[in-house]
């Protein structure tokens, strides 16, 4: 996809077509708590943007589809500034793959992250967990898992599947909190009910070898064949690997109902 048709996906999701942004007020109270911040008394830290960003914003929109990117990028670092949300998650995005004629740069890209994601961007906060997750030495920023669960919670507010898996991983490996399989595997299956493979992938993976759940090779091939199913390319080759580590375990005919499993279960989850 063309960086023109990326850009141009990017400000329809921003303007609400898709529904996966909270909107501001909803969100205010949400991710302030979520990110351990408080409201200024005047409600300036996370207030809804300033009628002079707005009009920033909606100017970059336009200079956007004149083709001029360079007053597009003046005008929407303008709206960040007055908090606006999309202007800021729209920045980060185009410096964080160098495109639009800014130069690549992890540093501005992170501070855009955040205030897209304390404005309730909740693909921000994703992309904040997974810097704190590994940390970047490259911007000074140290892995923070505290930090890395606090910005997933808050993305999963959103129900979105990616942030859900994530914390599944932070409850299995202990990661900024005390190891709980149990409730991994809460958040995994409401991943995996999105139809997010590299949630299938791992409930195989655990299944497979009994990883807090019963052993169980019928189950744990079938939900690899979903992630097989249900994946983009990486997610399928990703599966693939599992089930080549897995193919030597699986007893004749367990393969045939494994598939009738996985089967099963997309019937009973709305089917195709």
């Amino acid at each position: 996809m063309s960086f023109g048709a990326v850009l141009s996906e990017w400000l329809r999701c921003l303007s609400g077509a898709s529904g996966e942004l909270m909107t501001v007020r909803k969100s205010l109270a949400v991710l302030a708590a979520a990110f351990g911040l408080n409201l200024a008394a005047t409600g300036a830290v996370f207030a809804e943007p300033s009628y002079e960003a707005r009009a920033a914003y909606d100017r970059g929109v336009a200079a956007q589809q004149a083709g001029d990117m360079e007053s597009a990028v003046t005008e929407w670092k303008e709206a960040a500034k007055g908090g606006h949300t999309g202007a800021a998650w729209i920045l980060a995005n185009l410096y964080d793959k160098g495109v639009g004629g800014v130069s690549k740069s992890e540093a501005q890209a992170y501070e855009y992250l955040l205030i897209a994601a304390r404005g309730g961007q909740p693909a921000a906060a994703v992309r904040l967990g997974e810097i704190y997750l590994e940390g970047n030495e490259r911007i000074g920023l140290k892995r923070n898992y505290a930090q890395a669960l606090k910005s997933f919670e808050a993305a999963s507010l959103a129900q979105r599947a990616d942030a859900q898996y994530y914390i599944s991983l932070m409850h299995r490996n202990g990661w900024g909190t005390p190891v709980d399989r149990t409730e991994s595997l809460r958040w995994l299956l409401l991943a995996a009910k999105k139809r997010y493979a590299p949630a299938f992938a791992e409930l195989g993976r655990i299944h497979m070898e009994g990883e807090g759940v019963a052993k169980d090779r019928i189950d744990g091939w079938g939900y690899l064949m979903l992630a097989n199913r249900f994946g983009d390319q990486a997610q399928r080759a990703a599966a693939d690997e599992l089930m080549e580590k897995y193919e030597g375990w699986m007893k004749p005919g367990e393969k045939e109902k494994a598939l009738e499993m996985a089967d099963t279960w997309v019937a009973s989850h709305g089917g195709t």
